[in-house]
């Protein structure tokens, strides 16, 4: 584990609460601020971290990224982070992350900015009206003590970020409702929440990619990687349907939630390996549905699987969309189709988005009638077009709906 001291330790010592690297018409910026203060020049408020400095504006500069927010406040001890990839479509808009403190900064750093360049691609594909943002916070769980204090801190940094956000991991439910009492910028915790949108949508997406197997969803070999309230709920509403399911979570729980919840009949069909043995189970579609990155050139070589169709963010290991094209074409090489999973994944920010601009109106039923358009019904047309061009569904998917991004002009290999 990296133990060496990052930027926000500096910031501590330096009494600085804000760092922001920022985009504009001559590159990129280093501003910082300190409490009740006005943004003033990083060579004079954090000397000494200029190496710190440019890791981090190399990797905005790398993600395409418009805007990276470091926020130290010490009244509470809260280590908050704000990326935003891309408002050309409209506002941020994303999930709200924690990362525990022994995770090393800078792969929280790395995290919210590939998460942040995932949510622009399924906002843009969703045609939400919205850009593409992450929050993340690094601290332990929001302690009992002193809880609304922390609460009025987060929501404070919320709002300043100039985005929506909705649940991910690291946060209760309890917190999630907590914080939308405080602010109106947290959506995507009605009518059963983000999570069951988003399932909804990986189960349209996985019966495409079925179809585009020629096979029915009740006929394939599912291998799910991960079943927090993702992977379960797509694992318990594949199981309804006689699909064979291989699974695995890092946590036994998890595993024992979903056999408990299953007929006699139904636990037959489903078979536990190890995690590190998902990817090289014979399956017809691996579903990944834990953290990103499963996907590497290493593990590429291990699949045994048809296709990879599932619900987790940043599935091939890359810091770009230039990388991440590339594992899609080794992946099309070995004849294995991938479904880009900002498409598959998209329910939950449809959901989000849409229950931000309506609130108490809002129906889960039409936002899963824009689920099915987009995680269904587009999905199935790019695989088709995949097959009938011979092309890696991820290239077309970007040529039909990232166009709007500079970046990715030109990108059809």
């Amino acid at each position: 584990m990296d133990t060496s001291p990052g930027l926000m330790d500096a910031m501590h010592d330096l009494k600085v609460e804000r760092v922001r690297i920022q985009r504009n018409a001559n590159g990129l910026r280093q501003i910082a601020a300190r409490r009740d203060e006005g943004w003033g020049s990083t060579e004079d408020l954090l000397p000494g971290c200029e190496e710190l400095l440019a890791g981090y504006s190399a990797r905005v500069r790398q993600g395409g990224h418009e805007r990276l927010d470091l926020v130290l406040r010490e009244e509470t001890g809260l280590r908050f982070m704000c990326a935003v990839h891309s408002t050309v479509a409209g506002p941020g808009a994303g999930g709200l992350r924690r990362h525990d403190l022994v995770d090393p900064e800078a792969e929280v750093v790395q995290d919210a900015l590939n998460l942040s360049r995932a949510m622009s691609y399924k906002n843009l594909a969703a045609k939400n009206g919205r850009g593409g943002s992450k929050l993340c916070v690094h601290n332990p769980p929001l302690p009992t003590h002193d809880r609304e204090s922390w609460l009025l801190t987060l929501a404070e940094e919320i709002d300043l970020s100039g985005t929506i956000t909705g649940p991910d991991m690291g946060f209760t439910g309890g917190d999630i409702l907590d914080l939308a009492e405080r602010t109106d910028n947290v959506s995507g915790f009605r009518s059963g929440g983000t999570t069951a949108s988003a399932a909804f949508g990986v189960r349209a997406a996985l019966g495409a990619t079925a179809a585009a197997l020629a096979r029915a969803l009740n006929e394939v070999h599912v291998a799910i990687h991960g079943l927090g309230g993702l992977g379960l709920s797509v694992a318990e509403e594949l199981s309804r349907t006689a699909t064979k399911l291989t699974v695995t979570d890092q946590d036994h729980r998890r595993i024992d939630a979903l056999l408990a919840g299953l007929t006699p009949g139904d636990r037959k069909k489903v078979n536990v390996v190890a995690p590190y043995q998902i990817t090289q189970v014979e399956a017809d579609i691996l579903c990944p549905c834990a953290g990103g990155g499963i996907i590497t050139a290493e593990t590429l070589e291990e699949l045994r699987c048809r296709a990879v169709c599932g619900g987790a963010n940043n599935q091939l290991a890359g810091d770009s969309l230039d990388e991440e094209l590339a594992l899609a074409e080794r992946l099309h090489e070995a004849g294995i189709l991938f479904v880009p999973d900002w498409l598959a994944s998209a329910g939950g920010t449809i959901h989000g988005v849409m229950e931000a601009a309506e609130g108490d109106a809002f129906e889960a039923r039409k936002a899963h009638a824009r689920i099915q358009r987009v995680c269904g019904w587009e999905v199935d047309a790019i695989l088709e077009e995949a097959k009938r061009v011979g092309a890696p569904p991820l290239s077309l998917a970007v040529d039909r709906h990232l166009q709007l991004l500079p970046s990715t002009k030109g990108t059809r290999r």
